[in-house]
């Protein structure tokens, strides 16, 4: 559902009269704090998280000679950055390849401690030594700093995670999946409930948010896995 349907759904839920919103812009008062409730909801669930599957996305950044630190926007160009999806346990987000080679080349890198980084890669000799680097660690200023420091010639990949947005235009549509939008509508029943003394209504929304929150968990998430038997 996009922005303007999600409001005008939580409309009918919350029992208001008319047949509004039908822009998101221009509408009654009412109207306006419904497609903010329908933009508080969206925020609650995107900020409940900070491992949504729905959240996370692919970048790649070719590496410069001498170069160990990359920035998400200026190198690897992007716009909704918000952390990468570093795992120091599995090691499992980042790798790298020749470019000249292509991906037949490519190689998983280890994850570290910003601190553990610095001293061993940015001390003495090895801050002018430059080859294929073979792990990451994310600096203070959440630059990408690499290790050894890189030679020119490949191409970083890599996972991160998004930041929260706001729906603006009314056919703006949320990046979670369709089957779980509602709720948001319940979410947006919740606050209406509370500022309309309708509860009603807010035990319907809490009810349905409760419910779909759990399922969105059950399937948006990284399924937890136990470790093998001890020898």
């Amino acid at each position: 559902m996009d922005y303007i349907t999600l409001a005008q759904t939580a409309r009918i839920k919350c029992r208001m009269p008319g047949s509004g919103p039908t822009a998101v812009t221009g509408q009654t008062a009412e109207y306006q704090r419904l497609l903010l409730y329908i933009n508080e909801a969206w925020l609650e669930v995107q900020n409940a998280r900070t491992d949504w599957r729905f959240m996370r996305g692919s970048a790649t950044c070719a590496t410069v000679n001498a170069q160990y630190a990359y920035s998400p926007t200026t190198d690897f160009g992007l716009t909704d950055f918000a952390y990468w999806a570093l795992d120091y346990q599995q090691n499992d987000t980042f790798r790298n390849y020749a470019t000249a080679s292509g991906l037949s080349s490519e190689i998983f890198m280890e994850t570290w401690d910003y601190d553990w980084w610095r001293d061993a890669y940015l001390f003495g000799a090895l801050r002018t030594s430059y080859t294929r680097p073979i792990g990451v660690a994310v600096a203070p200023d959440n630059t990408l700093v690499c290790g050894p420091i890189p030679s020119a010639g490949y191409t970083l990949v890599g996972d991160y995670y998004k930041i929260p947005t706001q729906m603006v235009a009314q056919t703006d549509t949320p990046s979670l999946p369709s089957q779980f939008h509602w709720v948001i509508i319940y979410g947006a029943m919740k606050r209406y409930g509370i500022s309309e003394a309708a509860p009603e209504v807010y035990d319907e929304g809490e009810a349905g948010w409760q419910r779909m929150m759990r399922e969105i968990i059950l399937t948006q998430t990284r399924r937890m896995t136990l470790p093998g038997a001890l020898a």
